[in-house]
């Protein structure tokens, strides 16, 4: 079973029509049973009478309040997910073209615990404004030379997980607001660390009105980001000594 999640917030101006649009995109392009949430956090516009009216087949609305799209979307992961299934999330404002999504699920029957789709993969194709390429280039950049993560492209909003790996690493990761919009970030360094294996998927992109992060509205974000580091050698000594005492205590 493929579980779909679609975080929104305030999208009421075109979150029926796309969401008509993916219902028989999904039904086209996917073999696998499965359901789709959209999950509101907290939308103060029409966006949740708006989603309580749709009756449409396989469409769960989930309903939450807080101050953290991201953070509450990984509580649905691991409630609404269960051991076999395959975690997928885009974003609804359809940037990415679901053109790409067989071919993630193609990977991932390979061997790969995640795959993601990436605008910066040879045979990508991205329509973006200069300053906001520059500003991803920049940013991703700097994860690969303070974090040494290899992927190319954290912040695209098309990603696929086995419920087994975003269960594990929503456990690690735990709840902070200060993360903001860095979650989708973290979980692939951490998935790194822990050796599970990424490939990402080139995909055709177009930026859309919330496509964007402002790094001088994200300053508590800036802060988490130059901590994370150190507590994430913090963590891994622990784990380290647990596993040290468990071999120990095995013997």
């Amino acid at each position: 079973m493929i579980k779909i999640f679609i975080p929104v917030y305030n999208e009421e101006e075109f979150i029926e029509q796309n969401l008509r649009y993916m219902i028989p995109k999904f039904s086209k392009l996917l073999t696998n049973d499965y359901k789709i949430y959209v999950v509101n956090d907290g939308s103060t516009d029409r966006t949740g009478d708006i989603l309580d009216s749709i009756n449409i087949d396989n469409v769960i609305h989930l309903k939450c309040n807080g101050p953290s799209v991201r953070e509450n979307l990984a509580k649905m992961f691991v409630k609404q997910g269960k051991k076999g299934d395959l975690i997928f999330f885009m974003d609804a404002d359809l940037s990415t073209d679901m053109s790409s999504l067989p071919q993630l699920i193609t990977e991932m029957k390979k061997g790969f615990d995640i795959v993601i789709g990436s605008r910066y993969q040879k045979g990508a194709k991205l329509n973006r404004t200069p300053y906001r390429f520059i500003v991803s280039k920049i940013f991703n950049t700097f994860l690969y030379l303070y974090f040494g993560s290899l992927v190319r492209d954290h912040e695209c909003g098309f990603k696929l997980f086995k419920y087994e790996v975003i269960r594990d690493l929503v456990k690690d990761m735990g709840w902070n607001l200060q993360r903001r919009a860095f979650w989708d970030s973290e979980m692939l360094i951490r998935s790194q660390q822990k050796g599970y294996r990424i490939k990402e998927v080139p995909v055709i992109w177009v930026e859309g009105p919330k496509s964007y992060i402002s790094i001088k509205k994200e300053k508590s974000m800036v802060r988490y980001i130059l901590t994370l580091k150190f507590r994430l050698v913090k963590e891994r000594k622990i784990n380290r000594k647990k596993q040290k005492s468990l071999s120990i205590n095995s013997n």
